[in-house]
This record gives C-alpha cells, structure tokens and sequence, in this order.
C-alpha cells in the first residue's frame, strides 16, 4: 500500500510539474530556431542583422514584429541566441529603416547591418 500511495504522489507531481514548465518550454523552443535563414525571391534581398540588447524570446518576437511591420519586407525571422535578424525585404527597402524598426522595438535594442 506505502509503495502505491508514493508512486501517485510522484506521478501526480510530474504531472503537475509537466504542467507548470510545458509552456515556459514551448515559447524557448520557438525563440530557438534550427535552420536556414528565409531566402529571397526575384526582385527582393536578404539582409542580415546583429541585435544587440536581446535577452529571451519575447525580446525577438518584440523586436520580428517591429521588422515585419516595415513597409517591404516580406519576412523576418529572429534569433536571440545568435542575435541575429534575417529579413528579406524588396531591393528598395532602406537599411536604415530596418535599424530604426529594431530600435523601435525598445530602447535596449540596436542593429547593425552584417550583411547585405
């Protein structure tokens, strides 16, 4: 009977463990992409920035909102862990305009362009 009584108190609390971290897990695995960067279509390019003042998740999601939100570009995709933003924007797009937008996620947040 002891031995029952404490395995369903254990699985009760992975349970209830499981319960509480699952979504602290899901938003670090979504802030934490494997692959390529987004390519660029006919007509568009691909530039990359370094973002500096990012430090979770919510910090490049803040500052992928700012990017897709900029007239041109088509994606963004960014990376926390790399401090890396990936956009693909039409030719046309300014360079500054994708600094300021980063900026304009927060007043820790600044970009350079590393790569065009």
């Amino acid at each position: 009977m002891k031995s029952q009584a404490l395995s369903t108190s254990l699985l009760v609390t992975g349970v209830l463990a499981l319960g509480l971290g699952l979504p602290w897990l899901t938003r670090e695995l979504k802030s934490f992409r494997l692959g390529t960067p987004p390519a660029a279509r006919a007509g568009e390019r691909l530039v990359t920035l370094e973002v500096a003042g990012m430090t979770c998740g919510g910090c490049a999601a803040r500052v992928e909102q700012r990017l897709n939100a900029v007239a041109g570009v088509t994606a963004a995709q960014v990376r926390h862990r790399s401090r890396r933003a990936y956009v693909v924007c039409r030719r046309e797009v300014n360079e500054v305009a994708l600094t300021a937008a980063v900026a304009g996620a927060g007043p820790a947040f600044t970009a350079r362009v590393v790569a065009r």
